[in-house]
């Protein structure tokens, strides 16, 4: 690999001299284990990433950073290993808060991150490259024609091509998604029980229709036992013991984060012309449900860059898209697909929040409780995808009004039990009480190998226009 590669697509993503030169080691480390050649870089740099994302701001571009940051580290866990540090991964869909406690107490001691999501939005985000990871999960038995999650399959598949260590125990949150926690024992039944240490927290969706999640007292102390008892057991595995404060500092700091992605939130949805586009505004609120082991503060240091660059293109009136473009809400905007945002410009319309993904109030304000395990209860509970039906739909449809989009897409979940119908259902239910106009699109979130732009164009022209006509009348 040609060195001064490696330094100027660094630079692309607005490293500086200094963190270039302290990360480079294991950045060329990272190269091969992760696949990667000099033309996928150019490729990044020169084609992929200009095209689909707004590289104009540094802040994007120091998002794209924190992102390589995280996924090189997930390339080192190997080396991690064999220094002794103790490897921690999580799975989708969960919030920080435990894990990042279980990080403030172990330091550089533990490795703390949800891996699989992490590998193959650097693989797949930067450089278009996730392909080889899903096919050879599927050569090792994660069937193709059955639509796995491409989150799975990397799991797998980054394990089997030796690009992330086996952990000493992967945390999954089995609150919705069935499929993460079966792949963790399939991995052990496949190679070997004990290859992959696995502890399994669960919460049952019986909360009636229209219920307040977050506000049933009991619900929340049971739901504070399953997380107190995951992290016991994580705890005993690691040899760490995470303390009140590690767990209180976890608290306010997502607390913080959530704070500054609903503050992004609003200023991309009220700046007109936009000044975000969709893809990078919801990789952005990640910020704070997404555990990261080296990337997270320059995350959050992106998140601060944009924050002070959307003000001021805001402010000098300078955006992605022409002033008055109509603007669609989304359950969740497909990044690591970012073509799609794309395409939607290009058709002078402009995506814009995703609502997994977009604080409302209850999620911006402070925990009811001092004690960190129910306050984290709390703010999972405030999450949408912790909540019944009904009491999600209500939160739709005060994110659709307050951020006055003039439709809303659904989709890119067809491959998921969960996801797939209740979209569906969610979307009929919105459009009827609220008569902003809703649209379905079968695809997947995380790879595209099934949805190229041609295949997907007429049906996003579609919608385009549709959206266009109905503002005309």
């Amino acid at each position: 690999m040609n060195r001064d590669v490696c330094v100027e697509y660094l630079k692309y993503l607005a490293f500086t001299d200094e963190q270039i030169e302290e990360f480079m080691p294991k950045f060329e480390y990272a190269i091969p284990v992760l696949g990667l050649t000099e033309q996928d870089l150019r490729f990044s740099m020169d084609e992929w990433l200009p095209q689909n994302f707004d590289m104009q701001y540094e802040g994007v571009k120091k998002l794209m950073g924190a992102t390589l940051r995280e996924t090189v580290d997930i390339a080192y866990t190997t080396e991690y290993k064999k220094q002794g540090v103790k490897i921690v991964y999580g799975i989708l869909p969960a919030i920080q808060t435990n894990y990042t406690a279980i990080k403030e107490a172990g330091g550089d001691g533990v490795f703390v991150s949800f891996a699989d999501h992490w590998l193959l939005c650097g693989l797949q985000y930067l450089f278009h490259k996730v392909d080889p990871c899903l096919e050879k999960a599927e050569e090792e038995g994660m069937t193709y024609g059955c639509r796995h999650c491409a989150l799975n399959k990397t799991r797998i598949g980054g394990y089997r091509k030796g690009m992330m260590a086996a952990p000493d125990v992967i945390w999954a949150w089995g609150f919705n998604c069935d499929e993460g926690p079966k792949t963790d024992e399939y991995i052990n039944m496949l190679y070997g029980e004990g290859e992959w240490p696995h502890v399994i927290s669960r919460l049952p969706h019986d909360t009636h229709w229209g219920e307040k999640d977050d506000e049933m007292v009991d619900r929340i102390e049971f739901l504070a036992k399953e997380l107190k008892d995951g992290q016991r057991e994580i705890e005993e595995i690691i040899g760490i013991e995470v303390k009140p404060e590690h767990m209180q500092r976890a608290v306010a700091n997502c607390q913080r984060r959530a704070f500054k992605a609903g503050s992004l939130v609003q200023l991309v949805c009220k700046s007109n012309p936009q000044v975000l586009g969709a893809n990078a505004l919801t990789m952005f609120c990640n910020i704070f449900a997404l555990p990261m082991n080296a990337g997270l503060e320059y995350f959050e240091d992106a998140v601060d860059t944009m924050l002070r660059e959307g003000r001021k293109a805001m402010k000098e009136g300078v955006g992605v898209i022409e002033k008055d473009a109509p603007k669609l809400g989304c359950y969740f905007v497909p990044y690591a697909v970012p073509w799609i945002d794309r395409i939607f410009r290009d058709n002078g319309v402009a995506m814009t929040f995703s609502t997994v993904l977009t604080p409302n109030k209850k999620m911006m304000q402070a925990p009811s409780f001092e004690e960190p395990f129910m306050a984290t209860a709390e703010q999972w509970l405030r999450m949408p995808i912790g909540q019944n039906m009904r009491y999600e739909i209500d939160s739709m449809i005060d994110k659709a009004k307050s951020n006055n989009v003039d439709g809303m897409v659904m989709g890119f979940f067809d491959f998921d039990r969960w996801l797939g119908a209740h979209q569906k259902m969610c979307a009929k239910i919105i459009e009827k009480e609220t008569g902003i106009p809703h649209f379905y699109m079968e695809s997947d979130f995380w790879e595209d190998r099934d949805y190229s732009p041609q295949a997907l164009k007429t049906r996003i022209e579609s919608i385009c226009q549709v959206i266009k006509m109905r503002l005309e009348q």
